[in-house]
């Protein structure tokens, strides 16, 4: 089976969002090696491929990382292994395994519930030709750092064994054109179309309308000749780029070691008092926090206002700092990822005293867009012209 995907790729040090042909993924960002299968008896392959994401076990034999078998995402975060993850502000993501694994791993498991969709069967072998957008930090993102994990993904072919218990899937996946951007950038595809290509209209927006007196048929056509300073915060970095329509402003990149995963790295000692454990990961935090219902939540809730307190002070002061730089010829902030969640409550009424006495609007992404936006800007861009022009030239014969 021959398979075409477009792939927008968002690499997060906490979590992993794709969107692979035309559909959304998140998945906590981690993996870990194992020497065996996690399952002894007979299961219907069939009964894995729908919650297939939740219980993904591949083993990769690629040129960009060591072979071996992986439990990916939720699996290896629930199954009391040692994961390994994103080291905030230690590990540069084009040199590391495991985004690579974890790219492959998605990519395959979507590769055989779609063969199984079409076929109403268990395929032995499928081919995924992949296009695919990426970023990397603006902080790590330089043309030699962009080139290095380009190739690590479109030199030579990954094989990639999906695991439905017992029964195996071969899935090769070769990588005609990657484009690596800075993080943060896409999300001016976000904002200004949804993926029809129509412009964007809806909830996205709802807040930012009724804040400025703009409810009457707003749409994403707005923000195409705007100035915006992003302020995209993530686990390990927050990302400051300026954008002015679809442009991205080289001479304003900024990024800072601040975000989420610093205040829950200074929550966690406490937090793991407070629960009677030893240790635990900081994703296993991030889905507590997640999770109003946890046991834990309002435990963890309390040791972690303190720490993000101080983050958001040092994420206001980059923010000021950004402004000052381009003399506040901004027109508004746009302020998303996972991070911006969290830091919602304590972080926007700073922001919008800034914005306020600084003539710029304010942005707050919802909740439920904030942690898309990177891998929803990535599907635009990956299935857009000037995507399409790059990837012309970059094949055309010498």
């Amino acid at each position: 089976m021959n398979y075409h995907f477009f792939v927008g790729n968002d690499n997060g040090n906490s979590e992993h969002d794709l969107m692979i042909d035309g559909r959304l993924i998140g998945q906590p960002n981690v993996n870990c090696r194992v020497d065996e299968l996690p399952w002894r008896e007979e299961q219907t392959p069939e009964s894995f491929v729908k919650g297939l994401q939740d219980q993904l076990v591949v083993t990769i034999d690629s040129p960009a990382a060591r072979p071996g078998m992986y439990y990916v995402g939720k699996f290896a975060l629930e199954s009391g292994e040692i994961v390994d993850n994103i080291q905030i502000g230690i590990d540069l993501k084009s040199d590391m395994e495991l985004p690579i694994v974890n790219t492959l791993a998605q990519i395959a498991a979507v590769a055989v519930q779609k063969a199984y969709e079409e076929e109403k069967g268990i395929p032995e072998l499928i081919h995924v030709e992949a296009d695919m957008a990426t970023a990397l930090p603006v902080t790590q993102h330089t043309d030699d750092s962009a080139a290095k994990f380009e190739r690590r993904f479109t030199n030579g072919v990954h094989h990639v064994t999906v695991h439905l218990g017992i029964q195996r899937v071969a899935v090769k996946i070769t990588f005609p054109f990657v484009k690596v951007v800075p993080e943060a950038t896409p999300v001016i595809f976000t904002l200004q179309k949804d993926a029809e290509g129509n412009w964007r209209q809806g909830e996205l927006f709802d807040h930012f309308s009724e804040s400025y007196g703009m409810e009457n048929k707003f749409n994403g056509s707005y923000f195409k000749d705007k100035r915006i300073l992003h302020v995209d915060i993530g686990d390990g970095s927050t990302e400051y780029p300026i954008t002015e329509g679809n442009k991205f402003l080289r001479q304003f990149v900024h990024g800072s070691h601040h975000g989420a995963g610093y205040a829950i790295e200074a929550a966690l000692p406490e937090f793991n008092r407070l629960i009677h454990l030893p240790d635990s990961p900081r994703q296993f935090f991030s889905d507590v926090i997640k999770n109003t219902k946890h046991k834990y939540h309002a435990r963890a809730l309390g040791t972690l206002r303190r720490p993000l307190e101080s983050q958001v002070k040092q994420i206001v002061q980059q923010a000021k700092r950004q402004l000052t730089k381009a003399r506040n010829e901004v027109d508004l902030i746009c302020v998303y990822g996972g991070g911006s969640i969290l830091m919602r409550s304590i972080l926007y009424p700073y922001l919008k005293e800034l914005c306020d006495e600084r003539e710029i609007q304010l942005l707050y992404v919802p909740a439920d867009y904030a942690v898309k936006m990177n891998a929803m800007g990535l599907d635009s861009f990956v299935r857009g012209k000037i995507y399409e022009a790059l990837r012309s030239k970059a094949v055309q014969p010498a």
